[in-house]
């Protein structure tokens, strides 16, 4: 599983930080999380391929995160995509991309599912066989939602267990995995003691909200915490006057009381030419907190 930060600045891009998008690479398959202006380019830049966006999540469709998100479909749609496409977002996803269809003459080979949603607690809106997707709305200006990724925990065998025995992981042993006991020259071997679960991985992506409570639930555990931190904690009133943002102490707070195990900061003011002074603040609130960079790659 790999996570690309293809766009990390706010409302203006930078020359260093182009308009936010995040792109989550797992099994194969490509889960593209906003498209802000000029997310094509990054994906050329990253040597990423745009083709093998399976879903696209849509936070809000304020213009830094939904620009670009017409020149991507058009580029896919000329070069010939066959697969369907699916996109998600708050309420009024429908009629946006209607509307973004109609305004381009956009004409498209493949099918385009889009399922948007509103809602004040956590609701799935992706159940594939091996992880699972759920939205919430928060706190924001128009209508917007954050999202979690959870793979699906997994029966896995306990090697020492199964070299104990002598035993490879063939269709022998599959029955453990199925809650069956099997008999080993006379040694019966039963599935409590020979099974383990792997918890799945969680990657929550929120951008674009004030910090409230039920923030803190939805993004919990979460192996990585992709969080906006438009300003630092000196204009946590601008963040507030701005339709609801976070500071970065806000988002290292939300780390913190969520127990998640890393966070990544990006979504930043062009104010700040760099991140120093962000960093202070947020790493004396949460300490593993790193802020992203343009082409940014994490390996999880």
């Amino acid at each position: 599983m790999k996570v690309v930060f293809l766009g990390t600045s706010s409302a203006y891009p930078t020359e260093k930080r182009n308009h936010v998008a995040v792109l989550l690479k797992y099994n194969g398959e490509s889960l593209l999380f906003d498209c802000g202006e000029g997310t094509q380019r990054q994906f050329r830049i990253a040597k990423e391929n745009p083709m093998k966006i399976s879903k696209i999540f849509i936070t809000h469709w304020h213009g830094d995160h939904v620009f670009g998100l017409p020149g991507l479909i058009q580029s896919l749609a000329t070069s010939n995509r066959i697969p369907s496409l699916e996109i998600y977002g708050p309420t009024g996803t429908k009629k946006k991309f209607k509307e973004i269809m109609e305004a381009f003459k956009i004409g498209l080979p493949f099918k385009v599912k889009i399922k948007e949603f509103s809602s004040k607690k956590p609701v799935k809106v992706v159940d594939e066989k091996t992880y699972e997707i759920y939205g919430m709305n928060v706190n924001h200006s128009i209508p917007t939602v954050a999202y979690f990724f959870k793979e699906k925990d997994r029966k896995k065998l306990n090697k020492k267990v199964l070299t104990k025995y002598g035993l490879q992981d063939t269709p022998k042993v599959k029955p453990l995995l199925e809650g069956k006991s099997i008999n080993v020259e006379g040694k019966e071997i039963k599935p409590k003691d020979a099974v383990y679960i792997e918890k799945g991985k969680k990657i929550s992506v929120v951008l674009d909200t004030e910090f409230f409570p039920d923030l803190t639930e939805f993004v919990k555990d979460s192996n990585i915490l992709i969080s906006e931190g438009t300003f630092s904690n000196k204009l946590r009133e601008k963040a507030r006057e701005k339709g609801g943002h976070m500071t970065v102490k806000d988002a290292a707070k939300l780390a913190k009381k969520s127990k998640s195990k890393e966070l990544y900061i990006l979504h930043f003011s062009q104010r700040y030419k760099n991140t120093k002074e962000l960093e202070k603040e947020a790493i004396s609130v949460f300490k593993n907190s790193k802020f992203a960079k343009d082409f940014d790659k994490i390996s999880i």
